[in-house]
């Protein structure tokens, strides 16, 4: 139990509480002006052009499947099954 309470450190003051929130401003202030922002601008800017190409590249190929089913619609349905002439005779 003694142990314990050898390893806690005493409660900060209101004057280091504020001195450390201080520090923290000042960091944060300081990435903020090194220009980590154009790097951020760049990220969301490629995101964005990604989505887009990929967005044209869903939109053509629908234009293709719907062009290629304009062009052979006597076709039959894949998902119904294809009536066969003669299936028990193997005999030419």
């Amino acid at each position: 139990m003694e142990a314990a309470q050898e390893t806690r450190t005493p409660p900060a003051t209101p004057e280091q509480l504020l001195a450390i929130l201080e520090m923290q401003r000042q960091t944060a202030r300081g990435r903020r002006q090194t220009g980590a922002t154009p790097r951020r601008v760049a990220l969301l800017a490629g995101g964005l052009l990604l989505i887009v190409a990929g967005c044209c590249a869903a939109l053509l190929v629908l234009q293709q499947m719907l062009s290629d089913l304009q062009r052979h619609p006597g076709q039959p349905d894949s998902s119904e099954p294809v009536a066969q002439e003669n299936p028990g005779n193997f005999t030419k």
